[in-house]
């Protein structure tokens, strides 16, 4: 009965102890990089597209690196601009080793500006002293869609026709049916100063020709700063298109419904922009208390206290309100009043509205009448040209009465003070402040050389510096030492090498496999994440072609390190018992952190 129970178990076993074998060896398979000739490819995607759209042409280099970027030619009609690179490997058993292949595929972004057929030439470029040449590509370009019918872009302006200087409001909308707006609008401005009011898109809904439009606005102001017919854009602004294309066609859309059949587009709306017509300030009629305010305004003065000392503080508050850079507005002039100490005046501004160019523009200006003799402020003035009227206006408020007090405390003139006659009725000499020089200076004796006049002085002053120089150079030293984390971790990983690398050779004599390529994996990963500036734990075989612009070393130290990270694999389901094959392996790990540094 056992007999019957056992045999066949005894089967089984037997059929797993044949396969054993099998897999162990599939796990100790060498894996070598790929020594097949290089080779390349082109692709176009897509190779037919409308005028405006993007296409993207791949070169892909395989089993090689060009030596530097290929150089796109110049095509007329396409904009190209470079996209980047990718890398990609994967690995295959060919003749019983496994095989690992790398490709480079280098990307352009081809926008054609018309339809038509246009052929792009091959490239050429570099791989290990070879000029390799890829085959032609050819691009169909078919008429652009016309966005317009599904949005549009237009700037809305109070007017067409302003001065130099005046500033306006204006707001860049955007109408459409199905979109997503998540980028402001590029908005070309030569010859205006032109400053957005705010980020946030204001939403409103339109309609145009029976077609109802969702609205997004930006509003901005502008000031032209020089005369002439100046263009106000074109306008730029990136959207995202959600249509549905018709069963019957394939190339018209015609729904803008979020549907089974919807598709996403995202397009770059262009609008014109606009012409002004900016007129320079006239010359006739300029008042000279003109500085430059431009815009329709209105003046109101307070002054307090009215009755004061002399010498007392006078606040006088200016306030100017209307519409215009207020910003801008300067104070009425001043400076020509005559028996007032002034100070500098402070200002601020209270904005009307989110445009800043509506408000009232206030000047605090501190003044100290000097004088009893002063009874009025002066008259102030101030002038403007008005851009409704188109002229220049000038606002005088009168003279704002003072009654200004004399100062009971103000210093008086000091008096002179009279000397008492002498005996004989004539006035007492002064005493003399200045003694007369002495005409005989006496015995002359020779006085022996100072201390402090001697070599030996000069000497001992020295020590002081000698001993601050070397204490500032090694404070400086230090702390370089600590911000230099790189330099830092060379040191240490130099150290660790050097007390390890003995170690090594003796767990090759003493052929302790395991021991041995575990301290050679950690040598080799220490050294590589110090070079590229990673954590050691992160360091595969992997990471050497992927960081490989920031390794110093030859292509044979490549291969070098390939052999020595696949031999550290293989150990781990095969060791290695001989002691011959793992002080070669020593001495090669010795080298190569040698030439890495």
């Amino acid at each position: 009965m056992f007999s019957r129970v056992l045999k066949p178990l005894f089967k089984r076993w037997q059929s797993w102890l044949l396969i054993l074998p099998l897999l162990s060896f599939s796990f100790v398979i060498p894996v070598t990089r790929a020594a097949e000739q290089v080779r390349t490819g082109v692709s176009l995607s897509p190779a037919k597209v409308p005028a405006g759209e993007t296409a993207l042409y791949q070169l892909q280099v395989i089993n090689g690196k060009p030596s530097q970027l290929p150089e796109f030619p110049a095509i007329d009609g396409l904009e190209i601009n470079y996209a980047g690179q990718q890398t990609s490997s994967n690995t295959r058993i060919s003749q019983g080793r496994m095989v690992r292949v790398v490709s480079l595929i280098y990307q352009w972004k081809i926008v054609p500006e018309k339809e038509g057929v246009y052929l792009i030439p091959p490239l050429e470029f570099n791989v290990g002293g070879n000029t390799l040449k890829t085959q032609a590509a050819r691009l169909s370009v078919s008429k652009g869609i016309d966005y317009s019918q599904y949005a549009f872009i237009q700037l809305s302006l109070p007017k067409r026709e302003f001065y130099e200087g005046e500033p306006f409001a204006f707001s860049v909308d955007l109408y459409e049916q199905n979109a997503r707006v998540e980028k402001a609008p590029d908005l070309i401005s030569d010859g205006f100063v032109v400053q957005r009011i705010s980020d946030n898109l204001r939403q409103s809904k339109k309609v145009i020709g029976g077609a109802s439009y969702n609205v997004w606005s930006l509003d901005y102001t502008a000031r032209p700063v020089r005369h002439g017919e100046l263009q106000l854009g074109p306008v730029d602004w990136p959207a995202g298109l959600v249509f549905r294309q018709q069963s019957r066609s394939r190339s018209v859309f015609d729904s803008f419904f979020n549907d089974m059949n919807a598709k996403r587009r995202n397009i770059v709306l262009k609008a014109a922009g606009e012409t002004l017509k900016i007129l320079p300030l006239p010359s006739e009629g300029r008042p000279a208390s003109f500085n430059g305010a431009i815009g329709v305004y209105s003046m109101d003065i307070e002054a307090s206290p009215k009755e004061l000392i002399a010498g007392d503080p006078l606040t006088i508050i200016i306030s100017i309100s209307g519409n215009g850079a207020l910003d801008s507005v300067p104070m009425p002039p001043i400076d020509h009043w005559q028996g007032f100490k002034t100070y500098p005046s402070s200002v601020t501004t209270q904005q009307g509205d989110k445009t800043g160019l509506v408000g009232i523009r206030r000047f605090e200006q501190v003044v100290i009448p000097q004088s009893s003799d002063l009874k009025a402020i002066p008259p102030i003035e101030f002038s403007f040209f008005d851009t409704n009227a188109k002229k220049y206006r000038s606002i005088k408020h009168p003279a704002i009465a003072i009654q200004v007090k004399a100062n009971p405390n103000a210093p008086t003139m000091p008096s002179q003070t009279l000397l008492r006659n002498g005996e004989e009725g004539f006035p007492q000499p002064k005493p003399k402040d200045i003694v007369p020089i002495k005409p005989f200076l006496g015995e002359v004796v020779a006085l022996d050389n100072p201390w402090m006049m001697q070599s030996s002085a000069y000497g001992l002053q020295l020590i002081p510096l000698i001993f601050l120089g070397i204490a500032l150079g090694v404070s400086q030293f230090r702390e370089r030492s600590g911000k230099d984390i790189r330099g830092k971790r060379k040191r240490h990983v130099d150290s660790f090498i050097r007390k390890q690398v003995p170690l090594l050779d003796a767990l090759a004599q003493k052929n302790d496999s395991d021991g041995f390529f575990e301290l050679m994996f950690r040598l080799i990963q220490e050294r590589l994440g110090q070079c590229m500036n990673l954590p050691a734990v992160s360091i595969t075989e992997s990471v050497i072609d992927d960081q490989r612009g920031q390794l110093d070393c030859s292509e044979e130290d490549i291969e070098t390190l390939h052999r020595l990270f696949q031999a550290c694999n293989q150990a781990r389901y095969a060791p290695i018992r001989s002691t011959e094959q793992l002080v070669q392996y020593a001495d090669e790990c010795r080298q190569i952190l040698m030439n890495i540094k």
